[in-house]
């Protein structure tokens, strides 16, 4: 019997990992898995620029990509930070839209890049792949609506639902967090200032409510922080 390469056991890994893939038989995974071109990516890649055409999928296997829309005046939105298993590009793959946005790494990153042509030919095979798409794109939505609703609250506020919304990451001490990105892109993403998230961690450090090392937070009263997430 033929044993998998690496490269075969990387593409599989990072197919099934994807939630578009997920309602698939292991064999049309592995089927889907060899269209995946791999890609290894430094941290500060730029994947898609704004108003160029997106002719890939790019399903995350490792690390990070940022997804952030520029304005006019040069002013940077984070939209959106994917990670493993999430995938970029589906909007530009349904709609056939240039995307208003770039995508960039952040961290060493591990790709598998599907192309267009070959999701038509899947999707044609597969229909669950497209409702899998339709799912990531609603989902981004329904995330999107919540972050506007959160942006007519005050900082302390959006940044007490940012924090007990991360991940913990430590087994040992499940109240510790990690911040997935720098404060300034923390700060995008909660659509305030690098100044204003500084003041709120430092309010909130001064109530006992959390205490900061550097990128890594401990979560001191939960409760607390439920309370100031819903005012």
């Amino acid at each position: 019997m033929r044993q998998s390469s690496p490269r075969e056991e990387h593409h599989d890994s990072c197919v099934s990992q994807v939630p578009i893939f997920r309602g698939l038989t292991v064999e049309q995974q592995q089927v889907v898995a060899s269209l995946a071109g791999p890609a290894t990516l430094p941290g500060g890649a730029l994947l898609h620029d704004m108003g160029h055409p997106l002719g890939e999928l790019f399903a995350i296997h490792s690390g990070r990509i940022q997804v952030v829309h520029i304005a006019p005046s040069g002013r940077h939105q984070l939209l959106h930070l994917a990670g493993p298993g999430e995938v970029i590009g589906e909007h530009a793959f349904l709609t056939g839209q240039r995307p208003e946005y770039i995508a960039e790494t952040t961290e060493r990153t591990v790709v598998c890049v599907f192309r267009h042509a070959d999701l038509v030919q899947l999707i044609g095979d597969y229909p669950s792949i497209a409702m899998g798409l339709l799912r990531s794109v609603s989902d981004q939505l329904v995330d999107a609506q919540r972050r506007l609703t959160l942006g007519a609250t005050d900082v302390t506020t959006r940044l007490a639902n940012y924090l007990l919304d991360l991940p913990a990451t430590d087994p040992a001490h499940p109240e510790r967090v990690h911040l997935p990105m720098a404060k300034k892109d923390v700060a995008s993403w909660l659509v305030t200032t690098p100044e204003s998230l500084s003041r709120a961690l430092a309010h909130l450090a001064h109530m006992a409510t959390i205490r900061v090392q550097g990128s890594t937070i401990d979560l001191l009263d939960p409760e607390r922080l439920e309370e100031l997430a819903a005012s």
